[in-house]
């Protein structure tokens, strides 16, 4: 009788177990796992509550820890996936279904004091500001317009999907947002994540995807910080163990904080070079960051008819008449007539030094930057030797050494447009129409191919320029602008 008394004992403490665990609420990690497992298995938040509703007649947190146990079960052995939708054709079905999805919208699962953020309300509405008050079933927002007490039930769930520059993915509830951060509640704990670290994201309001309203109106920064504007460098180097080709150059980022270039064109023609640069200040914050850069230039044998045809303007010429005329005015001059015979070219070394500042743009768009720098070379050392009777350079101070100054502005105007410009002086600058341009640039008009540094123009001491950027992905970038080369091109092609 003790042993038939106690066996029913047990079948009716596992009975109740049993009972009890079907009917007492389901728990807030057993929640947490099914959301993360769902989201494995290819279920969106909103696919996720319809699958609930029309398999048990409720939303996830009214489900039942036995009812939780079991789908995280299924869940892990594969046995659910997510539902096929079909297209709907008859446009009654249609209105009822949105009536439906209208009222399966999520209701917010976290809402504490001091959530800072844009709010998302069931009847459409949207609000900024913050819960200063936890009133059980109401909350208090407290905003610009002045505070509301508004029920828990008409906040829509905020969630959002972000991967980061280095590849980690958060999902999870959004706890606040400032111009600075965002805050995720994660199935692992808060998770801080820097605007400027986001790489791509995903936000969802009552469960459904958020296309349109806050990546239109608000980007975070532009596609591509830049390297150079037009041809002048700025203190932002490449990334580490990136490559990229442009239409002049190629280069590379050895570090974060170190790249090499070489002008492609220039090798070629035997004129080996390399144009090191490196970062040596940079101070970044979420709001602003800047840069100081120094850079060399190396070439073992720079072409001296690249020196005379850049400088040309600064070659007076007497003919037998003696008329004194500027080189680049004298449209019947050549440039090896210009030359000594058997001048060798010269090893040539230039350097500079480029300061370059960012910050968030304050109306939340994007980013502006602006850049300072100047440059000298040794392009005329020994210049006396190369050029031929008749021919001499200017005693002006202003041509005394090579110099350039520049002033440069970017300015997002949408997440893959830029604006740039750029004003600089510069004593071998002069101004080209197109079709000159292109002849410089094959070298048809008898200057070396894949530079600019024909003979003709006009000098141009102080100049400006301007042009917009368009990036079609994050690997090709496009320009064009009003001043020579004209077109710029950028293609990021390889990175580890």
């Amino acid at each position: 009788m003790k042993n038939i008394g106690l066996s029913n004992f047990l079948v009716i403490v596992a009975i109740s177990a049993i009972l009890f665990a079907q009917s007492t609420p389901i728990f807030d990690g057993q929640q947490k796992a099914i959301r993360e497992l769902s989201f494995q298995s290819g279920f969106s938040e909103a696919s996720l509550q319809n699958y609930l509703i029309g398999e048990y007649g409720v939303q996830l947190s009214q489900l039942t820890q036995s009812q939780g146990a079991k789908l995280i079960r299924n869940f892990q052995e594969g046995n659910i996936t997510p539902p096929v939708i079909k297209k709907v054709e008859i446009k009654k079905e249609q209105t009822i279904e949105s009536k439906k999805q209208k009222k399966l919208l999520l209701a917010a699962s976290v809402l504490e004091e001091g959530m800072s953020k844009r709010f998302h309300f069931r009847d459409g509405s949207i609000r900024e500001g913050t819960i200063t008050a936890d009133l059980d079933s109401n909350v208090t927002l407290k905003t610009k317009s002045g505070e509301f007490i508004i029920p828990k039930s008409e906040f829509l769930a905020e969630t959002a999907e972000i991967t980061n520059k280095k590849g980690e993915v958060y999902v999870g509830a959004v706890l606040s947002e400032t111009n600075e951060v965002f805050e995720l509640r994660t199935v692992y704990g808060d998770a801080t994540i820097h605007k400027r670290e986001i790489e791509r994201m995903k936000r969802y309001h009552g469960g459904i995807l958020d296309k349109k309203t806050e990546e239109r109106r608000r980007f975070y920064v532009g596609e591509e910080q830049l390297i150079s504007v037009f041809l002048d460098p700025t203190a932002n180097p490449l990334e580490g163990n990136t490559f990229y080709l442009s239409g002049m150059s190629i280069g590379y980022g050895l570090t974060d904080r170190f790249m090499i270039t070489t002008k492609f064109g220039s090798n070629f023609a035997g004129d080996l070079n390399l144009h090191p640069k490196m970062r040596f200040y940079h101070k970044k914050t979420a709001e602003k960051e800047k840069s100081i850069a120094w850079g060399l230039g190396f070439h073992r044998a720079y072409p001296v008819k690249s020196i005379i045809g850049k400088y040309s303007h600064a070659i007076n010429y007497t003919d037998s008449a003696g008329t004194v005329t500027t080189f680049n005015e004298n449209i019947s001059l050549n440039v090896d007539d210009a030359i000594v015979d058997g001048s060798k070219n010269p090893k040539y070394v230039e350097a500079y030094l480029v300061y370059t500042s960012q910050r968030v743009n304050p109306t939340g768009r994007g980013k502006v930057g602006w850049t300072v720098g100047g440059k000298i070379s040794s392009a005329f050392i020994g210049r006396n030797d190369w050029l031929n009777e008749g021919y001499t350079w200017s005693k002006e101070s202003l041509y005394e050494v090579p110099f350039r100054l520049w002033a440069a502005l970017d300015y997002d105007l949408r997440k893959e447009l830029k604006l740039v410009a750029s004003i600089w002086i510069d004593n071998g600058y002069k101004t080209l129409e197109l079709s000159k341009v292109l002849e410089d640039y094959t070298g048809s008009d008898g200057s070396p191919s894949l530079t600019f540094d024909s003979v003709e123009g006009n000098a141009s001491l102080i100049d400006f320029d301007f042009g917009i950027l368009y990036a079609f992905n994050e690997n090709f970038r496009f320009g064009i602008h009003f001043q020579q080369p004209y077109i710029d091109i950028y293609w990021e092609f390889f990175e580890f």
